[in-house]
């Protein structure tokens, strides 16, 4: 191993200065501690487990039978291939989504990235599973460029490229791009979310996705509206098919954590301007 150079030497001293000033803390608790999301907070993520849609991924109650599809995906079936998410977006696991988007937070990448990864994985031993070894790209669900110009980055770009880079899979940012600015999703009906992403997205080349299997990737699933609509656009350009993978999902009805937090994301939005 190579001798750590005097730049090295300057730049841990630095480190451990800015330390003593400024003791790391958890970015969702503050309690002091080296880790980005400390082991507490981990432990109050509401992760999603069986039984759930094999489709959509949406939790369904304990009795629900195995391999279940919901009501809604029976009606309608989504234009996605299939979709899961790590947690419900409630309790910790919620914060640290809004922390990242709102708080512009962007510490919160790598731990958020490697729950995403975990979630591969818990897909790979799953019977019921979505075939993730046959993934040949990874696309985030971009904002558009002038929502993402005005928060200073992109969220879904930050955690396709670091799922990208722990799944060895590439990251094909460019292929999906947001040709329309959409109004926030937030307090519009399913509808009325449907209705505001029509053409919110295209693929400029192509050929660039043909005949690929592609894995969407956002923060939140809420109605599946806009993966919906990101994946009709994908599937009409060529892919052969396309997963989705968020961070969290919405509660569902029969949930006891239905209603906490209602006007939250709200007042949030209002503050940064753009959707979630």
């Amino acid at each position: 191993m190579a001798e750590p150079t005097a730049i090295d030497r300057i730049r841990k001293l630095g480190e451990e200065l800015l330390e003593l000033i400024f003791p790391p803390v958890c970015l969702l608790c503050e309690r002091p501690g080296r880790e980005v999301i400390c082991a507490g907070c981990r432990e109050q993520f509401a992760l999603i487990q069986l039984p759930y849609c094999v489709r959509c991924g949406k939790p369904l109650p304990e009795s629900a039978a195995a391999a279940t599809v919901c009501g809604q995906c029976r009606q309608g079936p989504p234009q996605f291939d299939g979709a899961r998410a790590v947690g419900l977006h409630t309790a910790t696991l919620r914060e640290a989504v809004l922390r990242l988007k709102f708080a512009r937070r962007q510490r919160l990448v790598e731990p958020l990235a490697e729950l995403l990864a975990e979630r591969v994985g818990m897909e790979q031993t799953d019977p019921d599973g979505l075939p993730w070894e046959s993934l040949t790209g990874v696309v985030p669900v971009v904002l558009h460029p002038r929502r993402r110009n005005w928060r200073g980055f992109d969220q879904a770009v930050l955690l396709s490229r670091r799922l990208a880079s722990l799944a060895d899979l590439p990251c094909r940012e460019q292929v999906l791009v947001r040709s329309k600015d959409t109004a926030p999703q937030i307090g519009l009906t399913p509808t009325q979310r449907r209705n505001n992403m029509k053409d919110a997205f295209a693929v400029p080349q192509p050929e660039a996705v043909a005949g690929e299997s592609l894995l969407l990737i956002d923060d939140v699933y809420t109605t599946g509206s806009t993966l919906n609509e990101a994946a009709k656009v994908l599937h009409g350009a060529g892919a052969e098919s396309v997963w989705a993978l968020t961070i969290t999902r919405a509660v569902p009805t029969w949930h006891p954590d239905l209603g906490q937090h209602l006007g939250d994301e709200e007042d949030l939005q209002a503050a940064d301007n753009v959707d979630i």
